[in-house]
């Protein structure tokens, strides 16, 4: 494939990329529902993705933020892409997930109306974890895809929670566009990286108070590592004098959003503490 470098960081190609492995129907509703929250949550996890122009010949990796279903692009002012979003050109991203999972959405890309900042500002409000960029630089435009066109490609059955790329082997599952739209990302999954490394090194003794039934950390506990985080729970490895230990931290209800995760923290440690007293 012949390439030369573009402007907004995307570069010249022979051909666009599509799917290159087979897609398929869903079978039943509720296999559809699974795979439109699935989906959703690719989404929401998302930070970069793959933008192709197939009029423009061009792709390249632009940042991305989910707003409700369709990925908000961001790029020059006066680049290439935006240039596309105003004559409203046909486009595809392509999504990376945490496990090797790969969304494509499909549509016509658009300028979203309002400042950089006005939009961040929304998004935050609605419980989406927002990476603040640098100062919101001058001269910045926030694009959307209209999405028409909905296809989630998933590892191989043998590889599921192992996979970091995406497979040349996974099968493609088109969604009915009504059950993408209704239906709700799962953000603690989404984040969940983001949030267990926040917890291990900004949280690390409030961790081992945990592990520890709410002990002060010290004695024979010489630490705790969050590996694992969903709505319900939190898995931790607890390790003393006598090794390291699997614990399992149960939410008193599901979260629903990142925001909700330090309250439900807060009312753990204080419940452990008085348990330990």
């Amino acid at each position: 494939m012949g390439e030369g470098v573009g402007v907004d960081g995307l570069v010249s190609m022979d051909s666009p990329i599509g799917v290159t492995g087979p897609v398929t129907a869903v079978n039943s509703d509720d296999d559809m529902t699974v795979l439109a929250q699935r989906a959703r949550t690719v989404l929401a996890s998302g930070r970069t993705a793959l933008l192709t122009l197939p009029c423009e010949r061009a792709r390249g990796w632009v940042g991305m933020i989910d707003d409700g279903g369709e990925p908000l692009l961001m790029a020059r002012a006066d680049g290439r892409i935006a240039e596309a979003a105003q004559s409203g050109r046909r486009s595809w991203v392509d999504v990376p997930g945490h496990f090797g999972e790969r969304l494509i959405l499909t549509g016509t890309l658009r300028v979203v109306p309002g400042t950089t900042a006005q939009i961040l500002s929304r998004l935050a409000d609605l419980g989406r974890s927002v990476d603040p960029i640098d100062a919101v630089a001058d001269g910045l435009a926030m694009l959307a895809v209209s999405v028409d066109e909905v296809v989630l490609c998933l590892p191989p059955a043998d590889q599921a929670g192992r996979v970091r790329r995406w497979s040349t082997g996974a099968v493609g599952r088109r969604i009915d566009l009504a059950t993408y739209a209704f239906a709700e990302p799962d953000l603690i999954d989404a984040y969940a990286p983001e949030l267990i490394d926040h917890l291990n090194t900004r949280h690390a003794e409030q961790m081992c108070q945990l592990a520890g039934g709410g002990r002060t950390p010290g004695g024979d506990i010489a630490g705790a590592y969050v590996s694992g985080l969903d709505r319900y729970g939190m898995d931790l490895w607890r390790v003393d004098t006598t090794g390291a230990h699997p614990v399992r931290i149960v939410f008193d209800e599901p979260l629903g959003e990142p925001r909700s995760l330090g309250r439900e923290l807060r009312r753990l440690l204080e419940r452990a503490g008085r348990d330990a007293g």
